[in-house]
């Protein structure tokens, strides 16, 4: 605990002093929160005494239902978004976060609720978008500071599925969380965001479900998931994309619940970077249409309907046209910019390679576009 102590100050001295402030929002949950709630953070950095103050109090007072916070989940969002912008090699024990101080207000939706009051998001939504807040503080200082928003959680990829299997000759209920599609992380300075990033909360603990595994298991069948094209946070180092797929019942109804945030509000990008895409569930119909579900919400869908999603991306870092064109070219091979887009809004023109498959760099072009666009 003293070492982790020890290494904190250390770390904190090497920061510059000064206090940053930084706004998100979650996003509408109608009778919950009609106007979303706006989360704001300020960190206030005092490298002389080795302590960083998170200050949360200046937020709306406790909604009517489950978005509010914990204590515990308030103090964790405020410790998680420092811990992302020093030392990742220091020990995150009590020693560690002692030098991380939050402050909270009672009745606040990222304070202190007294009962009767709902938390049973709180380890998620308001704690993700505040752990947001307090990393992007770090941004404002300046590059090469901070981080950019990361995606929201979570979309119908992430539901919580329901229904009885009666395919075998014995009926068989059945309930699971899936875990299709992982929200895209934020860019930092020398960094793309994580496929696998999941979340403010998460940060890459998660991994995707494994399709195989899951259709042995349960009577769903995954049509589809890929990387959505162009959906990624645009910057000098962008947020990772959004992943998009689709799933059906082979056995009858299946109730899918999810409480997602990021379909009103997307993970905004820092210092030039562009936000990334929402996320978003529908529903397909049989006749192929689609039908926008609301993001925060329980749907039943029949053996004929189809359950599609999108998770949501993180924002950028950065600006775009300071990205490495060979790094935008590698992007568009692995499909997950389009050439179009590389041009649009990177300023990176591209070429045939030898293969006649992928795409290499015009240098020249690329210097013309990029020239014509900076301002003189």
């Amino acid at each position: 605990m003293d070492y982790g102590e020890r290494r904190a100050i250390a770390a904190i001295r090497q920061l510059p002093a000064g206090s940053f402030t930084y706004e998100v929002r979650h996003d509408p949950v109608p009778g919950v929160c009609d106007e979303g709630i706006p989360i704001r953070a300020t960190v206030t950095i005092d490298p002389d005494a080795g302590l960083i103050t998170v200050d949360a109090r200046d937020n709306p007072d406790c909604v009517p239902g489950g978005l509010n916070l914990s204590e515990a989940c308030a103090t964790a969002a405020c410790r998680i978004g420092v811990f992302y912008n020093i030392d990742s090699s220091m020990p995150h024990n009590h020693g560690s976060a002692g030098r991380i101080v939050p402050l909270l207000r009672d009745g606040c939706v990222v304070g202190r609720p007294q009962h009767p009051i709902g938390t049973s998001c709180a380890t998620s939504n308001c704690m993700e978008r505040l752990a947001n807040a307090v990393q992007c503080c770090f941004a404002q200082i300046g590059k090469p500071y901070g981080m950019a928003e990361g995606g929201g959680n979570f979309s119908a990829a992430l539901g919580v599925v329901s229904g009885i299997d009666n395919r075998p000759s014995e009926p068989v209920a059945y309930i699971t969380q899936l875990m299709m599609a992982l929200s895209g992380g934020p860019g930092l300075e020398g960094y793309d965001g994580w496929l696998t990033y999941e979340s403010t909360a998460g940060n890459g603990v998660m991994v995707s479900d494994s399709i195989e595994v899951d259709e042995a298991m349960y009577p769903i069948l995954f049509e589809e998931r890929r990387i959505v094209t162009d959906s990624m946070g645009a910057g000098e180092f962008c947020g990772a994309p959004a992943t998009g797929g689709s799933y059906r019942s082979l056995s009858g109804d299946i109730t899918i619940y999810y409480c997602g945030d990021g379909g009103t509000f997307p993970a905004k990008g820092v210092l030039g970077g562009g936000p990334g895409f929402t996320c978003g569930s529908w529903k397909r119909h049989p006749d192929g249409r689609l039908e926008r579900l609301p993001d925060f919400h329980m749907e039943k869908f029949t053996e004929a309907q189809a359950v599609v999603y999108r998770s949501c991306a993180g924002g950028g870092y950065g600006d775009p046209l300071m990205r490495d064109p060979h790094r935008v070219a590698a992007d568009v091979n692995r499909r997950w910019l389009s050439d179009a887009r590389a041009e649009e809004v990177f300023g990176v023109a591209l070429k045939p390679a030898a293969n006649r498959i992928d795409w290499d760099v015009d240098a020249e072009k690329t210097r013309a576009l990029r020239a014509a666009r900076r301002p003189h």
